[in-house]
């Protein structure tokens, strides 16, 4: 019954949130007599689906044992809070843990949080064979380059755990699996997970202006493609600040960074590393495709006014490169840009110009969706070798990701990312779409930065447009590394 309560707080929460949302408009632009009903019986319908799943976990009493997590990048408030802040996904963290804590008697605690390559903490303590760590939840690629170092547990052999449940990805047995083994999982306690999802944002404001037509409606049609783009894009450019140069200070069509923003553009063009074959896992980039799209998109780059790329960008938060698209949009100087569903909180959340949440778009018309992936920077989660009870791991696990499940992931899902990140109700159906079509690439979990999963962003960054010439230069190392990572798999004996 605490759950149920927690959940309705959510739905009377989420009901609140709609009557003040953020964005263009007045008050009278986001409420109707109707919608609180409409919305307090959606969420109520939610709450009950969710809280029916029976997690099958039983009754355990742990004596008060201290579960400790090891995290990195600053994700302490992800999987521990001390108290409630009064935000709602805060608030929904804290309670989660609580209703674990109570229930197992247990006490679930950070132990570590430090930069993902910092990571003494987990090679120390499990070459020194310490049972100090229960669960590692850290940055993806980092994460998945020291599998081979056998430093992890079979998630199919920790007991309690049910990857048929739906706090668990699919991309467990899909992509993350090969020949029986899986080092690393997502599960619904990995918030970062949803918000490093990639999108393109659409200024809908400037759009007006340029007469742009219902993106809402091209993309439903099938017809946003990045032919559709550049073509949209190459000569809305503005000289704002009037010095008679390009630069930072005018507006753009578009703008992205050339990172992990371009990365992603292998995936949304439906040109994976790596597919499965039945019982196999094989490499499947095709390296015809893959020149094409280097040519079309260095060139969108290069010639065009109206398309923005700083490979020099220095952010004023520090990070560089990595937030020039986002910022330019947040900014109001581009009318379209890539970058995460997590930065509709992080950057717009304050932005005065209606935005609409778009997917990448598709190479052509005859690709059959619109595909997205998620930035290297999200988490996964591991269980050293070293653990002594797995039964009691496993069990806290299934438990925390079945209550992110619960009360967790519609906090942050349906009421901080759909009613705050968002503009309009078209926006949430094009939040869902982007969520379902992300792809988790077995050759991006372990490529440990020595594959081909960033051959984009070395493109851009050497400014080497021969996608032939760089792939004869680069294709020995990484699949040479490749085929360690599969050996490594297929000779796994636990």
């Amino acid at each position: 019954m605490k759950n149920r309560a927690i959940l309705l707080s959510l739905a009377a929460i989420m009901v609140t949130t709609s009557l003040a949302a953020c964005g263009g408009g007045t008050e009278s632009d986001h409420i109707t007599t109707t919608e609180p009903v409409t919305e307090t019986q959606e969420v109520t319908e939610a709450v009950d689906e969710r809280l029916a799943v029976d997690d099958g976990l039983g009754d355990y009493d742990f004596g008060g044992y201290q579960f400790r997590i090891a995290t990195s990048n600053g994700n302490t408030p992800h999987y521990d809070m001390d108290a409630g802040t009064g935000d709602v996904v805060d608030d929904a963290i804290f309670a989660r843990n609580r209703a674990v804590e109570e229930r197992f008697n247990c006490d679930i605690s950070v132990i570590n949080d430090t930069g993902h390559r910092e990571t003494g903490i987990i090679t120390t303590s499990v070459s020194a064979g310490d049972d100090a760590i229960d669960l590692i939840a850290w940055h993806v690629v980092l994460l998945g380059s020291i599998v081979t170092n056998n430093y992890f547990l079979n998630w199919y052999d920790i007991p309690n755990v049910n990857f048929d449940q739906p706090w668990w990805s699919d991309s467990n047995n899909d992509n993350l699996s090969y020949g029986g083994y899986c080092p690393i999982a997502i599960g619904d306690l990995m918030l970062s997970a949803i918000g490093g999802t990639y999108n393109v944002y659409y200024n809908k404001t400037l759009g007006a202006n340029y007469d742009l037509p219902d993106m809402y409606e091209i993309v439903n049609d099938g017809g946003f493609t990045i032919d559709y783009l550049i073509g949209t894009t190459k000569e809305l450019y503005e000289d704002l600040n009037g010095n008679n140069e390009i630069d930072n200070g005018d507006l753009f069509g578009y703008t992205s960074d050339c990172q992990s923003n371009i990365c992603t553009y292998l995936w949304a063009f439906d040109d994976p590393l790596f597919v499965r074959d039945g019982e196999k896992i094989t490499f499947a980039l095709d390296l015809e495709k893959t020149a094409q799209i280097v040519d079309k998109l260095y060139d969108a780059f290069s010639v065009n006014n109206g398309i923005r790329m700083d490979k020099n960008y220095v952010s004023p938060s520090g990070l560089s490169k990595f937030n020039y698209g986002i910022e330019m949009f947040a900014a109001g100087q581009s009318v379209f840009a890539n970058g995460c569903l997590g930065h509709s909180l992080t950057y717009l959340r304050d932005m005065k110009d209606d935005y609409a949440i778009l997917p990448y778009p598709k190479w052509d018309e005859n690709q059959d969706t619109y595909y997205t992936m998620v930035d290297g920077s999200h988490q996964v989660m591991a269980v050293p070798i070293t653990v002594s009870d797995t039964e009691r791991v496993g069990t806290i696990i299934e438990a925390l990701c079945a209550e992110s499940y619960k009360t967790v992931i519609p906090a942050y899902y349906d009421v901080a990312l759909k009613l705050k990140g968002t503009r309009d109700d078209t926006s949430i159906e094009m939040l869902d779409r982007i969520l379902d079509s992300r792809v988790f690439d077995f050759g991006y979990i372990y490529d440990a930065w020595s594959g081909a999963a960033f051959i984009m962003q070395s493109i851009f960054e050497q400014n080497e447009p021969n996608f032939s010439s760089f792939w004869a230069k680069k294709e020995k190392g990484i699949m040479k590394h490749y085929n360690k990572v599969i050996d490594y798999f297929e000779n796994y004996n636990g």
